[in-house]
């Protein structure tokens, strides 16, 4: 079995941060779901993987690690290297890349409460041997609604198809490292569909309107513009897109998780 080093984005939005203000903790990665991190649940998913090596933790802050002493804890039992946030989740994803410098790597945010070490496994295995320098994961927003109703989650429409985008990147090799690049450029629009889809060219915007832009032909476009081959490969693992991005998100899955 090849091996991945894997990247946790963990950084935190200080006092702004509502999944923080609601789980009255300082940093996202130190909210609880019963009674249980969202950074640990994480960080025990990757260190139970068949596929992961190494674990990079960019994040959480210095102040989130002085005052929540478990985090701490957590991630010198798991031996993972903890590197300073950069300022928002492109950057920082990029500065755990080239921190972890061995390919495949994965870059996972720390929000995802449902994560499961045979899912990071399947996952692995199946963009291992895809034609890409780096993958991005759709997955049906139907699987979403079907798991946890509740949930409000960010969809894009293609060609028939509504997705959300999953909270799993794979970076196969040196030239994917490029897709991050473009990545910070547009990670403003990140949460508005159409403007992202605007960010591609006009007339992909249009296309998209008309409902026939289809989620290959965002890959081939934006392939061309990072010059490097991207592919957005489909997964049925809802999982991969149920993460806690808002106070709504964490009393959801707060209830959820009961």
């Amino acid at each position: 079995m090849i091996s991945w080093n894997a990247v946790v984005l963990a950084g935190d939005r200080g006092l702004t941060d509502p999944v923080a203000n609601a789980a009255n903790v300082y940093g996202k990665a130190a909210a609880k779901l019963q009674n249980v991190t969202l950074i640990e649940r994480v960080i025990t998913a990757l260190n139970q993987s068949n596929s992961i090596n190494k674990i990079f933790a960019v994040g959480p802050s210095q102040q989130c690690l002085d005052e929540h002493s478990e985090v701490t804890v957590l991630l010198g039992k798991h031996k993972v290297e903890i590197i300073q946030p950069a300022k928002g989740p492109s950057a920082s994803a990029m500065r755990g890349v080239l921190a972890s410098a061995s390919y495949p790597t994965l870059v996972v945010t720390c929000d995802l409460p449902l994560l499961e070490s045979s899912m990071i496994d399947a996952y692995c295995q199946q963009v291992i041997n895809l034609d890409a320098d780096f993958v991005v994961g759709a997955i049906d927003y139907a699987l979403i609604g079907e798991t946890i109703s509740a949930l409000k989650k960010t969809k894009y429409k293609f060609n028939g198809q509504a997705v959300c985008f999953a909270n799993l990147f794979a970076v196969l090799n040196p030239q994917g490292v490029k897709a991050i690049e473009y990545w910070q450029q547009v990670e403003e629009s990140r949460k508005k569909p159409i403007e992202l889809i605007r960010k591609i060219d006009w007339l992909s915007i249009l296309s998209y309107k008309l409902g026939r832009l289809s989620l290959s032909q965002v890959a081939s476009k934006l392939s061309h513009k990072v010059d490097a081959k991207l592919v957005i490969e489909n997964f049925s693992v809802p999982e991969f897109a149920i993460d806690v991005d808002s106070a709504h998100d964490y009393e959801v899955l707060s209830r959820h998780l009961k």
